[in-house]
């Protein structure tokens, strides 16, 4: 082995061994599908809540995880909840978080600026604030579609 690291490829690094720029990592992260962005494994169980679910996330999800969703009383690994409106998020979000293993994530799904529709409600910034009303914290935001978006909460550490 050589005695400097000059042939280390760090690996945020491209297949050039020039480092990424911001817009490449953009790129790449943005062609990643949402299946994946959500953190979904094989074998995951994977619950999923709200009245305006995206069937076809779901299926993807579905099949990826290969397993039927999280059945009543099962620990999940992955929760999804499309919430209706602002009101409902944080009653559903302490009542979600009992189901949730403990190292599991609960993602908000809602929809983008400028793309609210009925049943899909816009809250922006405000998902956070009433996640900690529930006792969670947020720690990941990604891109769903080009109308939605996720925000995940997690049960802090201290409290696992």
């Amino acid at each position: 082995m050589p005695a400097t690291a000059d042939w280390f490829i760090a690996p945020d690094a491209s297949i050039g061994g020039m480092p990424e720029t911001e817009a490449q990592r953009a790129a790449r992260y943005a062609a990643k599908d949402a299946v994946d962005k959500l953190g979904v494994k094989p074998g995951d169980a994977v619950l999923y809540e709200g009245a305006k679910k995206d069937a076809g996330l779901v299926g993807r999800i579905r099949a990826k995880a290969g397993r039927p969703p999280a059945r009543a009383g099962e620990q999940a690994d992955v929760i999804l909840f499309w919430p209706g409106s602002a009101q409902e998020v944080t009653p559903a979000l302490r009542r979600l978080r009992k189901r949730m293993t403990p190292a599991g994530g609960l993602w908000v799904l809602t929809a983008k600026r400028d793309k609210e529709r009925a049943g899909r409600p816009y809250l922006a910034s405000d998902v956070i604030a009433l996640g900690l009303a529930a006792g969670l914290v947020d720690n990941k935001i990604c891109s769903v579609s080009e109308t939605d978006t996720a925000m995940r909460f997690v049960i802090r550490r201290s409290e696992r």
